[in-house]
């Protein structure tokens, strides 16, 4: 295995993309919705960037980079098509000790980006090791259609019972009974169907009163689906 599975806490923290065309815009946008503070530097810029330097939710440098600019920096995507310029971030990258991933250049990376499932607070993190890109999209695909967003929900009202039953003192055998049951339950179903009645019914039976989806603060509503 070369490369180590991992997921980085990012909030707060400063990013860098080199470059503002359509792939760099998908690294942006991956890179705020998990909290980062994003700069971007190009000379060029996609309308879909400028619109988001326009809303201030990234800062926009237009120029090409100029060593220096990584300094503060957590994180630095090169989404440049010119080699040069990805050789050049790379080398700053290592020498400031700065996590680097290069697009399509995987001898410039110090990580890879896998290909993600987003079932918020549940994902799934498909990777070839940059061998095959479409393979991992692909892959992913498959489990978009197998995993609907209802298991974010699920995953939620899991997270909540847990943490209750954290803070009570049943003990842990019972704990991790009642934890095991609901993992095997028909909740996910009930949650695509839209019947939070089945769902109290069965927390009451399983956990008693207090259970409920309003006294978890859980709520049910699916947005739009995410990839």
């Amino acid at each position: 295995m070369r490369y180590y599975p991992i997921f980085l806490d990012i909030k707060g923290r400063q990013s860098l993309v080199i470059g503002a065309g359509l792939v760099a815009l998908r690294k942006i946008e991956g890179l705020l919705s998990a909290g980062s503070k994003v700069t971007v530097v190009s000379p060029t810029v996609a309308k879909a960037v400028k619109g988001l330097a326009d809303k201030g939710s990234i800062t926009l440098i237009k120029r090409k980079y100029q060593e220096g600019d990584l300094k503060g920096v957590f994180l630095v995507i090169s989404a440049s098509n010119d080699r040069a310029v990805n050789a050049s971030v790379y080398n700053e990258a290592k020498k400031r000790g700065v996590l680097i991933n290069a697009a399509d250049d995987p001898d410039k990376c110090s990580f890879i980006v896998p290909s993600i499932v987003d079932r918020d607070p549940l994902f799934f993190a498909v990777s070839t090791s940059g061998k095959a890109p479409l393979l991992a999209k692909k892959m992913r695909e498959r489990l978009e259609e197998e995993i609907g967003e209802e298991y974010g929900k699920f995953t939620e009202l899991i997270g909540k019972v847990r943490n209750k039953l954290l803070k009570s003192n049943i003990d842990r055998v019972k704990k991790e009974r009642v934890i095991k049951a609901l993992v095997n339950s028909p909740i996910p179903v009930w949650i695509r169907e839209g019947s939070p009645g089945k769902i109290d019914a069965y927390l009451k039976d399983l956990l008693g009163k207090g259970f409920s989806l309003s006294a978890l603060g859980v709520d049910l509503k699916l947005g739009k689906r995410q990839a």
